[in-house]
């Protein structure tokens, strides 16, 4: 019988992922290598899981060697066991690594466990035991049906580690942008990276006259100093975004991986400066906020209420970065956002369960 994804899973929960994995007698080999699979193999350590082997995609292997084994090609993999479980420790959105994905997931036992970005609190049955009555709420609080399908199919998937309720509510990010609304002038990109989301922005939205883009990771923040030179609707500020204005330390790492909240296997350390929304947007008025800042979400959007509560912008919110971010964020802005507020919850394809994003909207009575 299929899973019906659009409710919860049942309380409480029993086993996970880690245990599930813990007792199956199969040797486990990890599908790829690097900071994921670093993480991995110190969780599986908790839980006196070995693993037998690394592999790689076949065109990748090269003989090097991850932890004292020799990766190996998938073939080889093949070859040397008559059955084992597959664990992946590595993270893509592209169709074609998704379409393998799914041919591994048919051919074989795939488990895909899900690891905190920041943070180390595991989304793991204890944790989902513990917060039930709080992720109850926040799936009351979503506005429409497919939020709720979206919410439990992650949540089903966070449990059971396996790809079919990851991938089945998932969205094209031009379908998410239509949620937004049309009319949007100013908009603060918290995160902006080298600036990818804010070109988007401005090519979805023709009335968008300024984008605000915030990044902290001082060798990223130079390619998008570039990128404005040739698009001066963007607006470079460098800081990160946070509940008050200071200094603190950001572990750089020249990627997606750049936090205030944690290091990356390789980082580099700088100090930053600590910038609010309220204090960027002074008396000027937002109409849209993207807060994608790998795990400092709850303390930006402490600093945004000010201008939230004012200008009465569109928000989107990723929730990927810490395990409670998928309830205690959608709670907390129930409780704070005037009336009038919908939240909607989407999510794009992406192995693991990243990029998924709250969206909340003012509705004009």
């Amino acid at each position: 019988m299929e899973t019906n994804y659009q409710i919860l899973p049942k309380y409480p929960c029993e086993a996970d992922v880690w245990d599930v994995l813990a007792r199956d007698p199969r040797p486990i080999v990890v599908y790829g290598m690097g900071n994921g699979a670093d993480k991995l193999l110190a969780r599986f350590e908790t839980y006196g899981i070995t693993v037998a082997d690394f592999f790689a995609s076949d065109g990748f292997v090269r003989g090097h060697s991850f932890h004292g084994k020799r990766v190996k090609s998938f073939s080889e993999i093949q070859a040397t066991y008559e059955s084992f479980v597959i664990v992946l420790s590595f993270a893509s959105g592209r169709e074609e690594v998704l379409s393998l994905f799914r041919s591994l997931d048919a051919a074989y036992t795939l488990y895909i466990p899900d690891m905190p970005v920041a943070g180390e609190q595991y989304f793991d049955r204890a944790f989902y035991n513990e917060n039930y009555p709080l992720i109850c709420n926040a799936y009351e609080a979503l506005a429409d049906d497919a939020s709720r399908a979206v919410f439990a199919s992650v949540l089903h998937y966070k449990l059971s580690g396996k790809l079919s309720p990851l991938m089945a509510y998932t969205q094209k990010r031009e379908e998410e942008l239509s949620l937004l609304p049309g009319d949007m002038q100013v908009m603060l990109d918290g995160g902006a990276y080298h600036g990818d989301t804010a070109k988007e922005a401005l090519g979805a939205f023709s009335s968008l006259s300024s984008v605000l883009a915030v990044e902290p990771d001082k060798k990223i923040f130079k390619k998008l100093s570039r990128l404005s030179e040739d698009e001066p609707r963007i607006r470079p500020i460098f800081g990160a975004l946070w509940k008050e204005a200071g200094e603190a330390t950001f572990f750089g790492s020249s990627n997606r991986n750049s936090s205030l909240v944690s290091a990356s296997y390789e980082h580099r350390e700088d100090t930053v400066p600590l910038l609010t929304v309220d204090s960027i947007a002074g008396s000027q008025k937002i109409d849209y906020i993207k807060y994608d800042v790998e795990g400092s979400e709850r303390e930006a959007l402490e600093g945004s209420m000010h201008t939230i509560l004012r200008d009465s912008p569109a928000l989107l919110v990723s929730l990927y970065h810490r395990s409670e971010d998928i309830f205690s964020i959608i709670l907390y802005l129930r409780d704070r956002l005037p009336q009038g507020y919908r939240l909607i919850l989407r999510r794009l394809a992406v192995v693991p369960a990243w990029d998924l994003d709250l969206i909340a909207v003012f509705e004009k009575a």
